[in-house]
């Protein structure tokens, strides 16, 4: 890498507010779906092109932002350890999401759901993070391809996490490679006109730190908002009775 590559500030404000503002619209997102579960409202989030976009815009928020990080990170110079650290915890917190949910939701189980790709993306798109314009590319032709090919090789369980499946199978998080690990790698491709390189400055207000506070543990705030979610409601809706 070179030394402009590696003149990136050490914490970017911007970044972690924007991670921050992704894990707000999750956050509602499951709210909402938690108030289905418990029949407080009626929706379909498989099916409603309401819901169904909505997922697929915070997805991609996140996915965008996972890879931006990625080339920040290989701009600093990032450790192996510490890398590969980050890698073990997303998929031992993947592990958990599965075993909790399969006591939820015995048929239709998160076998491989957003921190399932994000470990498995992160390891396959490390090497473009040094060649962000290839990414770039690469990842648009991932998209393209994602979106466009299907085949009915793909439908099994063990390689409906390639993608390419003529049909969505039954579970409650899916996050295919493709055309998901695109939208990373347009991330990385993006990242090296974004300003990387000196931190801005971000809000003092209450609203600012705490999307930043959040944007910093993220992976903490993700393993922990729905158990409260579920815990609060199941609560309320109890005293309620």
């Amino acid at each position: 890498m070179n030394k402009e590559k590696t003149a990136v500030a050490r914490r970017l404000p911007w970044l972690d507010i924007s991670r921050g503002l992704a894990l707000w619209a999750m956050i509602v997102y499951h709210f909402c779906f938690d108030l289905q579960w418990f029949g407080v409202i009626k929706a379909d989030f498989y099916r409603d092109p309401f819901w169904t976009t909505t997922r697929t815009f915070i997805i991609t928020s996140f996915l965008l932002i996972v890879g931006i990080s990625l080339f920040v990170a290989r701009a600093r110079d990032i450790r192996p350890r510490a890398f590969w650290l980050r890698v073990v915890k997303i998929a031992v917190c993947a592990l958990i999401v599965s075993i909790a949910s399969y006591i939820l939701f015995p048929e239709s189980f998160i076998y491989f759901g957003v921190l399932h790709f994000i470990a498995i993306a992160s390891i396959l798109a490390w090497p473009f993070a040094a060649y962000p314009r290839f990414a770039l590319i690469f990842g648009i032709t991932v998209v393209l391809a994602g979106i466009t090919f299907s085949h009915s090789l793909f439908d099994t369980r063990a390689l409906s996490l390639i993608g390419f499946v003529t049909e969505l199978p039954r579970t409650e998080d899916y996050v295919p490679l493709f055309p998901w690990l695109g939208v990373v790698l347009i991330g990385i491709g993006a990242a090296p006109s974004l300003p990387i390189r000196k931190a801005i400055p971000s809000s003092p207000s209450p609203t600012a730190r705490l999307l930043t506070w959040m944007g910093q543990r993220s992976l903490w705030v993700y393993m922990l908002h729905q158990p409260i979610l579920i815990a609060v409601l199941w609560c309320v809706l109890a005293i309620a009775r």
